[in-house]
């Protein structure tokens, strides 16, 4: 069993079809908005409606199934949560998202843990600049 339907089958959730086609759709593609999503999978699932996919997508969010994030464009875009923590540079020109793992970041939550007590669950960093096409540099 996938760990995304051990999760709803323990918090007494069903696997239907629309959940299982939201997750294997993002388990292809990073950083999806629900539009996009959408657009991704009426063609072959017409069942799908829009409501359906954002109703979906907060239940799997509120679930931890799936991670919600703003990118300052106006709308959320979604992935699979993941124990591998990432954060993002996103470019204000053409909006694409890079992922990246710092380990100064997993250094700088563990100080806080230990200076304070507060024990960090999740950390997501999102740097905003130009990508190395927009700005003319070479990557």
């Amino acid at each position: 069993m996938l760990e995304f339907e051990r999760i709803l089958k323990d918090r007494g959730y069903r696997l239907t079809n629309q959940r299982r086609v939201i997750v294997l759709e993002l388990e292809g593609e990073r950083h999806l908005s629900a539009e996009e999503l959408y657009d991704r999978v009426k063609g072959e699932h017409p069942e799908l409606g829009l409501s359906t996919v954002y109703r979906t997508l907060d239940l799997l969010t509120e679930l931890g199934i799936v991670r919600k994030d703003d990118f300052g464009e106006g709308y959320s875009r979604y992935e699979l949560a993941t124990e591998r923590m990432h954060h993002h540079a996103r470019c204000r020109e053409c909006g694409s998202v890079i992922e990246f793992n710092e380990e100064l970041m997993e250094y700088l939550a563990l100080q806080v843990e230990r200076e304070t007590g507060f024990v960090t669950d999740w950390h997501e960093i999102t740097l905003h600049g130009r990508c190395a096409s927009c700005s003319g540099e070479p990557s």
